[in-house]
C-alpha cells in the first residue's frame, strides 16, 4: 500500500506538467463563427495557448491574416477527443469549447455575440468539429 501511495505521489507533478504544457490545434470551419467579440470567416484556424496562468488563447487563420485573443476557463474533466465545439443559434456559430484529448478542455464564457444571438433565438445546439493537435 505504501509503495502504491509513493508511486501516485511521484506521478502528480508529472501530470501537472503535462496538463500545463502549451499546445496548438488546427480545425476547419465551413461557416463563419464568432469568438470573443469577433466574427471570423469560414476557413482553417489554429488555436494556441498563449498564457497558461491566465488561460489566454489565440485563434488565428492558417494564413496568419486574422488573429483574435480570448480567455477560457479550464474544465475539471480531461476530454477524450481533440475538437472545438460551437453553440449554434439559428445560422450563427459561437466558439464555446476547446478540447485536447488527454490534456485539457476549456470553456469560453458568454460573449457579447452570444448574448445577442440568444435573444429571441431557439435554444442553442452544440456542433463539434474535429481538430488536430500539434
Amino acid at each position: 500500500m505504501r509503495k502504491i501511495l509513493m508511486c501516485c505521489l511521484m506521478l502528480l507533478p508529472a501530470a501537472a506538467i503535462v496538463s500545463a504544457q502549451p499546445f496548438e490545434i488546427t480545425f476547419t470551419s465551413k461557416a463563419p463563427f464568432a469568438v470573443a467579440s469577433t466574427t471570423l470567416p469560414a476557413g482553417t484556424y489554429q488555436i494556441r495557448l498563449l498564457d497558461m496562468d491566465e488561460d489566454v488563447f489565440e485563434c488565428s487563420s492558417a494564413s496568419g491574416s486574422i488573429s483574435v485573443m480570448f480567455e477560457a476557463d479550464q474544465h475539471q474533466e480531461v476530454p477524450t477527443a481533440t475538437e472545438v465545439t460551437f453553440a449554434k443559434y439559428g445560422d450563427k456559430l459561437i466558439l464555446k469549447n476547446v478540447s485536447i484529448s488527454g490534456v485539457a478542455g476549456y470553456f469560453i464564457p458568454l460573449s457579447v455575440p452570444e448574448k445577442r444571438s440568444k435573444k429571441g433565438a431557439p435554444k442553442a445546439v452544440n456542433v463539434s468539429t474535429a481538430a488536430t493537435k500539434h
